[in-house]
């Protein structure tokens, strides 16, 4: 559910009425992207070093450690909120020096300065979220996180059409949603189900630097894992940027990387639900449990990703008027949506993939195979085929598609040579 609002902030500018909406879209575009490599990947990557941490100390019983394992990771996320903000106040000028045109990098800017408002609340409910989840407690997340979109549409809307913010309207609306779902979060946690009793928290500056190590070691390796894979999806939009037609092309490529932002969520879901219970496995050391967790996320993602691929190719006529009113925009996205069906269904793979490596704290693994199949593969051959043969956005997403295919083929070859016993005894040590 983190992920609609970066998508409705597009489709909510792509509906305003102006003479200028081609840039406004486009600009809004280039701001989640910059926002994804920038802000997105470091909270929810540096999080994930709880999704290791905490779902192995609850399978081990050791639960008390969550209140040291909290401070630490509040402590971990204002560090690494420091660069963050400096990248974000200073977007614009960023974008100009990597080549970007000067007016849409200033629209840019001032939308992404907005957005750094929620990012401490954000962070802040990114640790409380794992710290519950590992207890197996989902349900308030989503109820909040659902309500949380809900507002950020209708006062996205309200904003962008009938005040003078206008495509600013979403960014102020987002920033707003992601203060009121920690607010959420915390009355949840102090009012509603007070499990945060049980984790012994004993607020102090030597508990807080006890397991910023950890956090660190987990978390980095986490961050760039999201990193690596969202840059290079987000070096596709700067491609578009200089391609011929880059209005267009950029309106196109928002729509593809929209659309496949929304066909990942269920599939992220499941890897975070993979992650959950094989952490717990292994901390409790039942490590052929965990093993067998792991093969039927993968053969369950595998399958629903088929389903979920013959929708996306029936919706493609529909699914580009969601994003954008543009009729140029919408003819061109309708059928550029076919190129990127077969990516879906790898990156359904590769999510369940990710999950069972965070769950191992083998996020570093995860982040060199990412860097390597993307950065080795998908983004050479997507400019290889975007600029060289001429093949426009379409071929940018299908040089991509043969990336995360490389990924997927180491990531299932790991898979199949992990010694599980030896990583339950390493999460059992860990405790």
């Amino acid at each position: 559910m983190e992920f609609i609002p970066s998508i409705t902030n597009i489709i909510l500018v792509g509906q305003m009425s102006t003479p200028n909406l081609k840039q406004f879209v486009d600009a809004t575009a280039m701001a989640v992207m910059y926002t994804n490599i920038t802000s997105y990947s470091v909270g929810l990557g540096m999080a994930t070093a709880l999704d290791t941490l905490c779902t192995q100390a609850y399978g081990a019983g050791n639960i008390k450690k969550f209140g040291v394992l909290l401070q630490s990771a509040l402590l971990g996320m204002a560090l690494t909120l420091i660069p963050v903000s400096l990248l974000n106040w200073f977007s614009a000028d960023i974008l100009k020096i990597l080549g970007q045109e000067p007016a849409l990098a200033d629209l840019t800017g001032g939308f992404v300065r907005v957005m750094l408002v929620g990012y401490p609340a954000l962070y802040a409910f990114e640790v409380l979220k794992k710290l519950v989840q590992a207890e197996s407690v989902t349900f308030p997340m989503a109820v909040l996180t659902g309500l949380g979109n809900v507002l950020h549409i209708s006062l996205g809307y309200y904003l962008s059409q009938h005040t003078s913010l206008g495509y600013l309207g979403p960014a102020v609306a987002l920033s707003l949603l992601e203060v009121a779902v920690f607010g959420g979060m915390l009355g949840y946690l102090l009012w509603w189900n007070p499990m945060h009793v049980a984790w012994c928290v004993e607020w102090g500056w030597p508990a807080a630097w006890s397991h910023v190590s950890q956090v660190f070691r987990f978390g980095v390796p986490g961050m760039l894992m999201m990193l690596i894979e969202w840059g290079a999806i987000e070096i596709l939009t700067l491609v578009a940027g200089i391609l011929p037609n880059h209005i267009l092309t950029i309106g196109v490529n928002s729509i593809l990387s929209s659309t496949l932002n929304l066909w990942y969520m269920p599939y992220f879901g499941l890897s975070v639900a993979a992650t959950i219970r094989m952490g717990n496995l292994l901390g409790a050391n039942k490590p052929e449990k965990a093993k067998r967790v792991m093969s039927l996320t993968l053969r369950l993602s595998f399958a629903f990703a088929l389903v979920t691929a013959s929708l996306l190719l029936l919706l493609s006529p529909i699914l580009p008027r969601l994003v954008v009113n543009d009729v140029d925009i919408v003819a061109r996205g309708s059928t550029a949506l076919w190129f990127i069906a077969p990516l879906h269904i790898i990156d359904a793979l590769n999510a369940a993939c990710q999950g069972c490596f965070r769950a191992m704290g083998k996020q570093d693994v995860a982040s060199g195979v990412n860097a390597a199949a993307f950065y080795l593969v998908g983004v050479p051959v997507a400019v290889l085929f975007g600029l060289y043969f001429k093949w426009s956005v379409e071929g940018l997403w299908s040089g991509f598609t043969l990336g995360s295919l490389s990924a997927n083929f180491i990531y299932q070859f790991l898979l199949s040579r992990v010694d599980w016993a030896v990583v339950a005894q390493d999460a059992v040590d860990r405790e």
